[in-house]
């Protein structure tokens, strides 16, 4: 059971410069409300299979895309002396934001207004609008 007195805030991080303002918005709140604890995700599109691409390859790519996606999240948040639980999942980004926000009882989802998507977001629509549209918690876009 989750601690009422503490509020878990689930913070989506791709390695942009958006989720990065973000990230940073949300390490200097936390360090003045003390009973926010931050939840740093990254989540990974996942990659078919195939004759040519292996399971291990695609861990392995994945594994990478992560390590790239994180790489600042520590430094950020030894910076503004603030910890976080950091968390890996593959899956479609809006969903599996919105279900480990749920999963972990947060209070809040932050994320930033872009992220890597590209073109391919525009047409698609954004990944931010789509959490905005799943979660039935509030979400705080960072531009």
């Amino acid at each position: 059971m989750a601690d009422p007195t503490i509020t878990t805030v689930l913070i989506a991080v791709d390695g942009s410069s958006h989720s990065r303002r973000a990230l940073a918005y949300l390490a200097k709140r936390s360090r003045t409300e003390k009973r926010l604890r931050m939840c740093v995700l990254n989540v990974q599109v996942p990659l078919p299979p195939s004759l040519f691409v292996t399971r291990t390859m695609i861990k392995q790519h994945l594994d990478a895309k992560s390590k790239a996606a994180l790489k600042g999240v520590r430094a950020t948040l030894t910076r503004h002396q603030v910890s976080a639980a950091i968390l890996i999942r593959v899956g479609d980004p809006a969903q599996t934001i919105v279900q480990v926000a749920r999963q972990k009882h947060c209070a809040e989802i932050v994320m930033g207004t872009r992220g890597l998507g590209g073109i391919k977001g525009l047409i698609l629509g954004s990944v931010a609008t789509k959490v905005i549209h799943l979660s039935d918690l509030p979400v705080t876009v960072v531009p």
